[in-house]
Order: structure tokens, then sequence, then C-alpha cells
């Protein structure tokens, strides 16, 4: 049995298909949004369900407060507010932990990303995610969620995706210093989360691994990459969202495991910008890095997290020329092994 106070971690990317290239104000874009809202709502609930009575944390929807401001019209915002707000209250209970995402340091001023999360309901939330698939330093991200707390007027938790983030965010610049962090990291956690979490003996990585036993990388992917817990991401292409989520729980249950979870298919979502756009910071830089293991990174139990896959391409750009998105790639795995394209 798992022990009370253990966790499960699921990332969830829901479908949040909002239309929003009907700026109109119309019957039918308005029809759309109500539809739309309706669909997400039976989603959610079909996520809490597969979670059902088991300790969870969630990582809610990646991006979606980021992107807000790409939505075209005052109403798409409402609506996404609107329904994130309501898988905060659906998915959080006393046994869950819901952390709604917030992008990260180097996105939205963080005055601006507390507004938003307010907006979401966070404060029913146990708290917010930052740095999802994306490359900034811990320290940078921890002093990120310092400022948002600040702007909150509240002491929120955090996680932090640190799978990808050991050579620091590509592209430079930013809003805050790296060195304005407020919280050491120090000794702390030293991975005693890591023990607890439940590594997918099924995932693309470990699938590769069992496919080229023997090869040079197999052993450095499967001991630095596979063996370790990654969160896993569900959304509209799990088909029955009950089913999917609880399958893959109880499978992690049976092990006496906490699993964790990581989607690699992000649907394309209504207020989503340009992705072409500054593709070379984000889509699979050169020089990329392994981060931290999962652990604790404070006595408040903050958390680093692996969210996003290691060795799964961003898509057919970078270090993946020749990938598809959320594809295994040896040689993105090795890139982030080795720290050398």
């Amino acid at each position: 049995m798992i022990a009370a106070g253990e966790l499960i971690v699921l990332a969830v990317l829901g479908y949040l298909f909002i239309r929003t290239q009907a700026a109109s104000h119309g019957p039918s874009a308005s029809r759309q949004l109500r539809s739309a809202e309706r669909a997400y709502k039976m989603w959610v609930r079909g996520f809490a369900a597969g979670v059902g009575d088991q300790p969870a944390v969630v990582i809610l929807e990646p991006d979606a407060l980021a992107e807000l401001s790409n939505c075209r019209d005052k109403a798409a915002r409402l609506a996404r507010l609107q329904m994130l707000s309501y898988a905060v209250r659906t998915i959080q209970t006393k046994s869950d932990q819901v952390y709604l995402d917030a992008g990260h340091s180097n996105w939205v001023p963080a005055g601006q990303m507390a507004r938003r999360l307010q907006a979401a309901d966070v404060g029913q939330a146990y708290g917010f995610s930052l740095n999802v698939a994306n490359y900034d330093p811990t320290g940078r991200e921890i002093g990120y969620a310092t400022v948002l707390d600040r702007y909150l007027g509240q002491a929120k938790r955090f996680v932090i995706d640190t799978s990808r983030n050991g050579q620091g965010r590509a592209g430079g610049g930013g809003h805050l210093a790296a060195r304005s962090t407020s919280r050491a990291l120090q000794g702390a956690g030293q991975g005693a989360l890591a023990p607890r979490l439940f590594a997918d003996p099924n995932s693309q990585a470990a699938n590769w691994v069992r496919a080229h036993h023997g090869a040079p990388l197999a052993r450095q992917v499967r001991q630095r990459i596979a063996n370790q817990p990654t969160a896993k991401w569900f959304g509209a292409w799990s088909g029955d969202i009950a089913a999917a989520v609880s399958g893959y729980t109880s499978a992690a249950f049976r092990a006496h495991k906490v699993p964790v979870l990581v989607a690699y298919d992000i649907p394309q979502l209504g207020c989503r910008g340009n992705n072409a756009a500054g593709a070379k910071k984000w889509c699979n830089p050169p020089d990329r890095r392994l981060g931290s293991v999962p652990q604790v990174l404070d006595g408040q139990g903050d958390m680093a997290l692996w969210i996003k896959a290691p060795g799964e391409s961003d898509g057919n750009c970078g270090v993946g020329t020749g990938t598809r998105m959320g594809e295994f790639s040896p040689v993105i795995a090795n890139e982030l092994i080795s720290g050398k394209s």
C-alpha cells in the first residue's frame, strides 16, 4: 500500500479548445464558447474520477495562463479563466495537490501572472507550477516563485520542472536576475522524494533501451533517464480520460510507488501563439543538459519534478531535426546527458 501523504504526480494538459479565431461576438461564437466550456467540464470530471480517492499532485494546464494574452477577445479570455477555475475546484481535494501552471520567469511579468492566477482561483489550489518543458535554471524560478507569492499575498507551494534545465536557459534575458532567490537550495531534499516516485517501465525511453540493449548509449539512457520518475501527460488524445488516468495510476499503486506522468502530444489550443516565434530558444535547442532529479527543494515541501520527459522531442527543429513532437530521440537524450551537440 502507498503510505498516507504520498503523492501521485499527474500533468494535465486538457482540451482547452477555445476557438478564439471567431473574434466576433455573434450568436455562433457564443454558442461555440458555451459548447467548449461544457465539453471541458465533462473532461475535468472524467479526469477527477480517474484519480479517485488516491492522493495526487496535478500539474494543471501548462501554458494556459501564460498564453492568455494571445486570445483574440475578452469572451475567450474569460471563458478560459472560468474553465481553469472549474478545474481547480473540481480536482483539488483534501488529499490532492493541484498546481496551476504559471509559465516561467522569462515569459509573463510576475505581477501580471499573479493577477491571472488569482482570476483562475489559485487560492483554491495547492500551488502553482513553473518552467514546464523549459530551460530556466532552478534558482531563477525560485526567485520568480518568491515574487509571485509576494504579489499573491500568500505563500503558495510550487513545483519546478528541472528535467532539462541543467545548463540554464536558452536565449538569455528575462524578467528576473538568476541571483534573485530567497529560498536556499543547498542540501535541500537530496533526492529524498525520488525513491517514492513511479518510473514508468513502458516509457518511451525505457522501450528504446530494451530495443537497443547492448548499444553504448543504452546504459546511460537507462541510468540517467529511463530509471527516473517523469510526469505523464493526459489530454484530449487520451480517449476515455477516466479509464486512461485510472489505468496508469492503478499500475503505480500495484508497484507501491507514486506515479509521475507526461503527455507527448500537446493539442492546438485556441489561445496559443505562433509556435514558430522564437523556436530556436525553446525547440530542442543545443547545449542543454539534464537538471536535478526529482526532489524536495526546501522545508516547505516545494519540489523539483521532471514534468517534460527528457529525450522526447519538441518537434522537427534544433537538435531534434527529423523527429516528431513527443518522439523519443537518442540524439536529444545524448545531448542532455553529455551537454554536447
